[in-house]
This record gives C-alpha cells, structure tokens and sequence, in this order.
C-alpha cells in the first residue's frame, strides 16, 4: 500500500468527502458516548494505538500511551457505560475537532485507504479542562457505502510529556 504523502494514491479513489464524513461521525459517537455505535465502526481485529513517544516504531516492542485490540476496547467501553464507574463520575466531556484530513494511500486491491487528520480534543470534568492535540492515522477499510477501521493511531504532540489521566477516546 503506497503510504507517502507526496504522490497522489494509486487504484480507484474514494472521495475524500466520504471519509471526511467517515471521521466527523465518528468524532460525533465520541462526544455523544454512543458507545455501541463507536464499537460497531472496527474490524473485528482493529487497533487503537497512542505512541508514547515521537516516531514511536510499533506498539508491540515499545510501551505505548494506550493500545487495544478488540477485548480490551470492549472492556474499557463496558466500563465506560457502567453506572459504578465512580472514577467516571461524573463522566468527561468531550469535543473533538478534525481537520487537515489528507488520503496519503489506497490498495487498489482492497480498497483500503490510509489517511492522515490533525485533531483538538477538549476534555471537560469537574471544573477542569484539558485539550489534547495532534495527528491521527487511520486505516480505513471499504464496508458499503463506508467504511470500517482496522486502525486508529492517535500521535499526540506531548505523548512523551508528564500526563494527567487522559479519561477518554481521543
């Protein structure tokens, strides 16, 4: 899969609206803790991966702010939706705001596309807001009309910074 930024993607090219959509939707489950429907977006064998530091290699050899496969996604989504979760209450706030959203590559094969966004992820939670920011890589495979994430990497600028509990999906 061609993955560079400066040649244009080879193979059939999805519109860049429809992903675009893809991300501002998902953004939406998020903010609207519409857990269920979040879940219902992956593979069955997706990732979700924050590096802990820059230009981080991989998320097996290295320690990572967060990495989940599927089982440790729906654990941390059921405790999101608990009611005793009383580190959870009350429960963050979110906003989440994508923008610069760039495909970078497409299998012509597969119809699975690479694309890159910049994102601000405001976290509101007793009287304290934080914002995190940064770029986001999304592997994205064709489902329908749609798609699905088979990858989330979320690359924080201060991922190698002294962190408060980051209570959310970013």
């Amino acid at each position: 899969m061609s993955t560079g930024n400066a040649a244009a993607p080879a193979g059939p090219v999805p519109d860049l609206r429809v992903i675009e959509r893809f991300l501002y939707h998902e953004a939406r489950l998020l903010d609207e803790r519409r857990w269920d429907e979040w879940e219902a977006l992956w593979i069955p064998e997706g990732e979700y991966w924050m590096p802990a530091s820059e230009n981080q290699p991989d998320p097996l050899n290295h320690v990572s702010l967060v990495y989940e496969r599927s089982l440790l996604r729906k654990v941390r989504l059921k405790r999101y939706a608990h009611p005793n979760a009383f580190s959870l209450v009350p429960a963050p706030r979110t906003m989440h705001m994508v923008s610069n959203v760039m495909l970078d590559g497409v299998d012509a094969k597969s119809g699975e596309c690479v694309v890159t966004s910049r994102f601000i992820v405001l976290q509101y939670r007793r009287d304290k807001q934080d914002v995190y920011g940064g770029c986001c890589t999304h592997r994205l495979v064709p489902h329908g009309d749609s798609f699905r994430m088979a990858l989330k990497k979320v690359e924080i600028v201060n991922c190698d910074a002294a962190l408060e509990n980051i209570l959310v999906y970013l």
